[in-house]
């Protein structure tokens, strides 16, 4: 069975303390969700949080419920706030898949495999940001220079590693520098990194853009042998065109991953309550679809309405049915995700009883994987952070 971690348990209560909320028990439905609502996602800077709380006033708004966020840097931080109740859903980025998966932080005794569920799925691009002085225009040239580790987030060092391999280098090409997530626009400014990956439109970002000439590094689509090493470690990723960034001209458009950042929910989450929030967000979405640069994206029709890499969730997908855009080839991709979630526990369960060596269980748990035929190409036995 899948279990709450407690020690993180303990951190993402007192978040919720430390926002003002009432804790699970004393809240009341309004409109269909709870209220208050309160969801995680990543920190104030970012384009992923002004999203979240243009959407959130909305949905506010609509219904009546209070609209909270807490804020973590971790993915594993995020999905705290979730596990223990202390935030309803989060907007995530692929710990959701790593969560589902049992991988990276989530390969222990307190985590493993998790009953995750996408909720809705808007698209948002992410790129490399450098400084123009340092003439750093692909992936290539960052050969020598000095990249970033993300602290607790393999979600995103991931995509920065997909990025060097469009480039055909490995981290032992550049010079790791540890930081968290929101250091990184102090970080290329003070010249600790090279290079920033983050969602393109966050505040932070055009702060930096005032304070510095800034540039991003392009990818071209149509290099096929370079965009098949992306896929190789990473399949939710698109090499898609982006515009209206810091850094850009207007009418300028450059390559990146777009890929999306999902509202996510536990399993066992009210299909009623998953139902009223997708309702809610769809039916107003002109009342946020311009208030920020990314928000046009969560267009109702536009919003992946195929699994990829983790279920959708019930609520979800009544609302797509509804809608006509749940397809035949969308359900057999759902059946085959929940297939997978039940081999997982299955087998995380088995591998538990082997009393696995904590400082090894990430890759023991690849491992195990492999031989029971659950794993995956772009499985990393060192992506742990």
């Amino acid at each position: 069975m899948r279990r709450l971690p407690t020690f993180t348990a303990a951190l993402a209560a007192s978040a919720l303390l430390l926002s003002g909320c009432a804790g699970p028990s004393e809240t009341n439905m309004v409109g269909g969700i709870r209220d208050p609502f309160v969801i995680s996602t990543y920190g104030t800077g970012t384009s992923t949080y002004q999203d979240t709380a243009a959407v959130s006033d909305a949905v506010s708004q609509a219904t009546g419920s209070r609209v909270r966020i807490i804020t973590s840097d971790t993915a594993i931080g995020r999905m705290a706030a979730m596990k223990s109740g202390a935030a309803a859903m989060g907007r995530l980025g692929d710990e959701y898949i790593f969560a589902y998966e049992g991988l990276n932080e989530f390969a222990n005794e307190d985590w493993g495999p998790q009953d995750t569920r996408v909720v809705w799925a808007p698209l948002s691009p992410h790129s490399l940001l450098t400084r123009t002085a340092d003439g750093i225009e692909t992936p290539a040239d960052l050969k020598g220079k000095k990249v970033p580790k993300i602290t607790a987030n393999p979600s995103v060092n991931g995509k920065i590693d997909a990025y060097l391999a469009y480039g055909g280098l490995t981290r032992d090409d550049v010079i790791e520098v540890e930081m968290a997530y929101g250091e990184q626009p102090d970080g290329l400014q003070q010249g600790q990194i090279d290079m920033l990956y983050q969602q393109v439109y966050g505040a932070s970002l055009y702060e930096l853009e005032s304070q510095m000439d800034v540039s991003w590094v392009q990818l071209d689509p149509d290099d096929e042998e370079a965009v098949s090493r992306i896929d190789e470690l990473t399949a939710s990723v698109n090499v898609l065109p982006f515009e209206g960034a810091p850094a850009q001209e207007e009418g300028e458009e450059t390559n990146g991953f777009v890929y999306t950042l999902p509202i996510t929910a536990m399993a066992d989450t009210s299909e009623d309550e998953v139902y009223a929030l997708v309702s809610a967000m769809a039916e107003n979405f002109e009342e946020y679809e311009n208030t920020t640069v990314n928000t046009p994206r969560w267009n109702p029709e536009e919003v992946e309405d195929t699994p990829r890499e983790a279920p959708f969730h019930p609520g979800l997908i009544r609302w797509l049915e509804e809608n006509d855009r749940w397809s035949d080839e969308a359900q057999q991709k759902q059946d085959e995700l929940l297939e997978r979630g039940e081999r997982l526990d299955e087998e995380w369960e088995e591998f538990q009883a082997t009393d696995p060596d904590p400082d090894q269980e990430n890759a023991l748990w690849i491992e195990w994987r492999a031989q029971n035929d659950l794993g995956k190409a772009n499985d990393d036995p060192d992506a742990i952070d």
